[in-house]
């Protein structure tokens, strides 16, 4: 029987697309969560086939044009590979995780009308977007770290490292994923 692959063993959030070759992560958000890049390219690849085969591309740049779509193509299916296919009980935990994660991320935020009411106090909003203050559980702190988000000694994340991995998670299980939508009315 095939082992199922825990999220605590680690999901690999970033692919090799999305990485140097000396193994860094070369990117704040992987390849896959920007799906109009990604559709921008799909567009692109059928629009120089379809310019190929009906031969409209001039003779002088018909080897130039090929070279280009063999390009898109490769970084096409780069993205493709490193996009995480996530079995049934994986996407139940990025679940359970996105939606803990999201009710920190929503109780470290001030509500929308003492935003507009001027009462939030901005010295406060910025330590909680750039200090650690959200206290990771046991379960959510592989995923956060597979999203390449630093985690302080204390287990303790800031409010933008923790919207990263919410986001993430909320593109891998095909959900919105506008942090904003987390604020109190």
């Amino acid at each position: 029987m095939a082992q199922v692959q825990k999220i605590d063993e680690g999901i690999k959030v970033f692919g090799d697309v999305d990485r140097t070759k000396d193994g860094k992560v070369k990117s704040e958000y992987p390849a896959y969560y920007f799906t109009q890049q990604k559709d921008d390219l799909e567009e692109s690849i059928r629009h120089k086939k379809s310019m190929l085969e009906k031969d409209l591309v001039p003779m002088s740049e018909i080897g130039i044009q090929r070279e280009r779509l063999k390009a898109e193509e490769k970084r096409l299916d780069e993205i493709n590979e490193g996009t995480p296919k996530l079995t049934g009980p994986q996407m139940d935990e990025v679940a359970n995780i996105r939606e803990s994660l999201g009710k920190k991320i929503k109780e470290s935020m001030y509500s929308r009308s003492q935003m507009e009411r001027g009462v939030a106090d901005p010295h406060e909003e910025a330590r909680r977007i750039s200090e650690p203050c959200i206290k990771l559980e046991t379960h959510e702190i592989s995923f956060v770290k597979n999203c390449d988000v630093p985690i302080a000694n204390d287990g303790k994340v800031s409010r933008d490292a923790a919207s990263k991995a919410w986001k993430i998670a909320s593109k891998l299980l095909g959900e919105m994923s506008n942090v904003e939508m987390l604020r109190k009315p």
